[in-house]
């Protein structure tokens, strides 16, 4: 990740199965103008896929997904030239989670029962550093 978009929004991609969630998510976020939810998917392939096609700054992505799971995922998008930070969000705040998504360089880990309070911070640290890379 380089710079936030022209329009001076972080881009995220959120992937999870559980599509309440995803709403819930996409809801928080939509209510910070420097955010900008690009996709949504509810399985692996089609989170790599919208990482292709829409180029975002940032991957939220769940680990326990249908098809591909999400450390898989993260391993996928880390083989990408020039690929985006990565997320993991889990419904499992283990030790060995963290430490596979540390193993993988992901930017942070959030437990779904803390991501009101524990995501957007992430994110706005990530902005803030694209912001003064930027500038």
């Amino acid at each position: 990740m380089d710079t936030p978009n022209q329009n001076g929004q972080l881009r995220v991609v959120l992937a999870d199965d559980n599509a309440i969630f995803m709403d819930s998510i996409h809801h928080l976020l939509s209510g910070h103008a420097w955010l900008q939810v690009v996709g949504i998917a509810s399985h692996g392939a089609e989170c790599l896929a919208l990482v292709a096609e829409q180029r975002p700054d940032v991957v939220v992505v769940d680990l326990a997904m249908p098809d591909i799971n999400g450390f898989e995922v993260i391993k996928l998008i880390n083989s990408l030239p020039a690929h985006p930070r990565v997320i993991i969000m889990s419904l499992y705040d283990e030790p060995e989670y963290r430490e596979g998504g540390q193993h993988l360089g992901v930017y942070g880990y959030v437990s779904k029962a803390a991501v009101t309070t524990d995501l957007i911070p992430l994110l706005q640290g990530l902005f803030q550093e694209s912001v003064s890379k930027s500038g």
